[in-house]
């Protein structure tokens, strides 16, 4: 691996309803190697695989082939609650990373108790609070002023930030985000991406971000990675990337793929 403390997938392969007519190769013996503080943008057609493979490295899937390596440990057969400790995800759907009927405390204290041992203790202290109000001010959303508000009343955008919030504060080893912003407005979803880059950037988080939006694969991170049938056919480096435009993108999935991209959110968005 180039680092120690980054991502690895050896020969990665996963298939849904084997030996059935309904079956798909959802990852083809996938190869890939993420260094540390990485910030690799995933995109595809539907049905790539683009998420298949977070599930796969997350433990949501367990790979029915190849390897899974993180921070230089072989993790292929570790459930997902375990993987959870060291990889924090944001979903599509604002509702699924956060605990509705808890309070905005509530959640960040079990994002903050995440990674520490399992004991009878109490969740919320007034120091913790403190720490919770800290993180929340430079959201600008006003949330350090609600700590008792429940989860379910927040708009999707601040539930979304809070999402990105919970899954960051502990500086996983890994940070997984699949179409996070998808499901936002677009001054929302800015927003949203605005906040991501910040906390990135200041974490040094090594981070996977799953998108339909060429355009924004092409503006945010140093690496973007194209899917097509649960293949990588496209990797570009930063340099490269940054002299791309969409209609290039498109001509190089023709090249590497031998067939036209389908014309889906990738090419509307």
């Amino acid at each position: 691996m180039t680092s120690p403390e980054g991502l690895r997938l050896e020969e990665a392969t996963k298939v849904f309803f084997p030996r059935t007519p309904n079956e798909v190769t959802a990852l083809d013996s996938v190869n890939l190697v993420v260094s540390a503080e990485d910030f690799i943008t995933i995109i595809g057609s539907n049905g790539a695989g683009k998420s298949t493979l977070l599930n796969t490295i997350s433990g949501t899937f367990l790979p029915d082939d190849g390897h899974v390596w993180l921070a230089g440990e072989d993790i292929t057969a570790n459930p997902e609650y375990v993987r959870a400790r060291a990889i924090g995800r944001v979903f599509q759907d604002p509702r699924a990373g956060t605990a509705p009927s808890m309070t905005i405390e509530e959640n960040m204290a079990m994002a903050l108790l995440r990674c520490k041992p399992r004991r009878l203790r109490r969740g919320v202290t007034k120091r913790r609070r403190n720490l919770i109000s800290e993180q929340l001010a430079p959201l600008e959303m006003g949330l350090e002023k609600r700590l008792n508000t429940e989860v379910s009343k927040l708009s999707g955008g601040q539930r979304q930030a809070l999402s990105l919030l919970m899954a960051t504060v502990a500086e996983p080893k890994l940070l997984l985000l699949d179409e996070h912003t998808a499901a936002l407005d677009p001054k929302v979803a800015e927003t949203i991406m605005n906040l991501t880059g910040a906390i990135v950037q200041d974490k040094n988080l090594t981070t996977l971000m799953v998108t339909h939006n060429m355009e924004l694969a092409l503006r945010w991170g140093n690496r973007l990675l194209m899917m097509h049938k649960g293949k990588i056919v496209l990797d570009v480096e930063r340099e490269e990337k940054d002299t791309l435009t969409v209609p290039d993108l498109v001509q190089k999935f023709h090249d590497v793929a031998g067939e036209s991209l389908a014309v889906d959110r990738m090419l509307l968005d």
